[in-house]
């Protein structure tokens, strides 16, 4: 890709701290010539592992047994998708309450540059050893702050 298109492709993303790449797989087409819907949350998925992985959630949920739940997830489809293409997917939290966080994903494909589907999901802190939803831990909000670049509230 030229420095001009992948330039046009990264402004798409510019509110996105996680970024991940993705190449489409033929696997993920259906028998109507383009990416089956179930491959979007796949891909969603991945960023939202990325994400997880810059804030250190997997070493926090080892050595204090909280762990997230994906309690709703949503998507937009904007335009289909088709092999070959590479994917931009971002990732960002917009809100931190309780016990839980809000997050946005953004789908771009390289090919088209341009938006294929936005993205939500609530996730839920849970601690499975007391069975219950517990506050969103204090240390991974301090993380998630750094990465999105807000003051931390507390």
């Amino acid at each position: 890709m030229n420095q001009k298109k992948q330039n046009n492709v990264n402004r798409l993303l510019d509110i996105f701290p996680v970024v991940i790449e993705h190449k489409i797989q033929w696997s993920d087409m259906d028998a109507y010539g383009h990416v089956n819907n179930v491959a979007y949350f796949r891909y969603i998925e991945n960023a939202r592992i990325a994400y997880y992985e810059a804030m250190d959630k997997y070493i926090y949920e080892e050595e204090t047994g909280t762990r997230f739940v994906v309690a709703k997830t949503g998507c937009t489809f904007k335009l289909p998708l088709t092999y070959p293409d590479t994917l931009l997917i971002g990732a960002r939290v917009t809100e931190i309450k309780g016990s839980h966080i809000a997050m946005k994903y953004c789908i771009v494909s390289t090919a088209q540059q341009a938006v294929a589907a936005d993205a939500d999901a609530v996730i839920v802190s849970y601690h499975y050893g007391r069975g219950k939803k517990v506050r969103f831990p204090k240390e991974l909000a301090e993380n998630i702050t750094a990465i999105e670049g807000w003051n931390f509230a507390g």
